[in-house]
């Protein structure tokens, strides 16, 4: 366990002023999306969150302070805390465009009231996205929870801040000290192990570094994290989605998204890839990643409501 406190310094305070569409997360629903809400951690009305490079990480709280955000960094310079909040909550977004988009289609039209500002919550880097994509393959939300909190717990991996611990990713040493009977004990499969472990070595080698990933085209950013060992589309198309920013990311073939397609009469839930992808490109160019974020939480609502 590292304690964040003692790391680079001083706790440090300062104050961001959000976009006008964007809605403080205050309910769990709103971070759970591909079951991130894992390595939240809530003090009152603050969230923390660890964030930053897997083997340097530091601690980040943001909380509701009038109409600005309180910003507090356990490691890292109020400018540095202040970017690291807005890529965590994608305050730079202009939501308004896909909003321009949803009253325009059926299928999403009143979700812009509904869910007003939210925003999709994010991940520091494309190796803590993968890793968790690649432990969600073919797992159900709750299923792949308890198997990271399973690897959490035996690497130790969470910063203590002001006496919480806060989640992080494991550090990619850390992986291979817990090894393939760790990893297999903590209930992943023989392929997701080694998927892992591959992970964690490419990272190590500085094959993963982030910033490669934000820019060029989409299609190209994917095939190159597909090529990566036990990534397949949706683990790369998830994890660019999470880590990068991206706004034109159709998840067309999550089954949770082909759900919904087909209870809102859009098409077949064993239709072609192809044809979801169509769909999203056809309503939502450029916003595929939020049209996949507002259909996942408008399903989920109303699967919850209906019991």
């Amino acid at each position: 366990m590292r304690n964040a406190s003692n790391r680079r310094g001083a706790v440090e305070v300062t104050y961001l002023e959000p976009p006008r569409l964007a809605s403080f997360p205050a309910e769990w629903d709103q971070l759970e999306y591909s079951s991130r809400s894992l390595v939240f951690h809530r003090d009152g009305d603050q969230l923390l969150r660890a964030w930053g490079p897997p083997d340097a990480p530091w601690a980040l709280g943001v909380e509701e302070a009038g109409d600005r955000w309180k910003v507090t960094s356990w490691g890292a310079p109020p400018g540095v805390a202040r970017q690291a909040a807005r890529d965590l909550f994608s305050l730079d977004h202009p939501l308004e465009e896909f909003y321009r988009l949803v009253r325009k289609e059926r299928v999403l039209r009143g979700t812009e009231r509904r869910f007003r500002g939210l925003r999709l919550p994010r991940d520091s880097s494309v190796y803590e996205a993968l890793l968790h994509s690649i432990v969600g393959q073919q797992l159900s939300v709750t299923a792949a929870n308890t198997i990271k909190q399973r690897i959490f717990d035996a690497t130790e991996a969470r910063l203590r801040v002001d006496g919480h611990d806060v989640p992080r990713v494991p550090t990619p040493r850390e992986l291979h000290r817990l090894g393939p009977d760790g990893l297999r004990r903590a209930g992943l499969s023989r392929a997701k192990t080694r998927a892992i472990l591959s992970l964690a070595d490419r990272t190590a080698a500085g094959h993963l570094e982030t910033e490669r990933f934000r820019v060029g085209p989409t299609e190209a950013a994917i095939e190159a994290l597909d090529a990566e060992p036990g990534v397949g589309r949706w683990t790369a198309e998830n994890a660019l989605l999470r880590a990068t920013g991206r706004c034109d990311l159709f998840i067309a073939g999550d089954l949770g998204i082909r759900v919904a397609l087909e209870r809102y009469r859009v098409l077949r839930k064993n239709a072609p890839e192809a044809a979801a992808r169509a769909w999203a490109d056809r309503w939502y160019p450029g916003w595929g990643s939020y049209a996949t974020l507002y259909l996942w939480r408008r399903l989920v609502s109303e699967l919850r409501s209906t019991g």
